[in-house]
């Protein structure tokens, strides 16, 4: 699952699997929490994974600790709670490496 389908899956579990809720979705509205996911719920634009960290983080209230160990599989967030992308585990810019010579 990329970045876009997990965030796209969040967002219907957070309105109950009514897919007619997102977009009328009202999260950043005064008085709610602040939804990070608010600008990307409509599939636009390209979400970055540090995103996903900043709602585990508000999940667990705070405490990276919490993150690092959740249990929550089922989640849509979880692959990416790190900040991280798994599926580029390995992938980068071999030049930025610190090897010295």
């Amino acid at each position: 699952m990329t970045p876009k389908e997990a965030l796209r899956k969040y967002c219907v579990q957070c309105t109950g699997g009514k897919y007619n809720e997102i977009e009328s979705c009202d999260a950043n509205k005064e008085g709610w929490h602040i939804c990070v996911f608010h600008p990307y719920r409509l599939g636009k634009g390209r979400p970055s994974v540090k995103l996903f960290r900043k709602v585990c983080l508000q999940c667990m209230g705070g405490h990276t600790s919490f993150v690092s160990e959740c249990g929550i599989f089922d989640c849509p967030a979880f692959p990416y709670r790190m900040g991280k992308n798994p599926a580029r585990k390995g992938v980068g810019n071999p030049s930025r490496s610190k090897i010295k010579r």
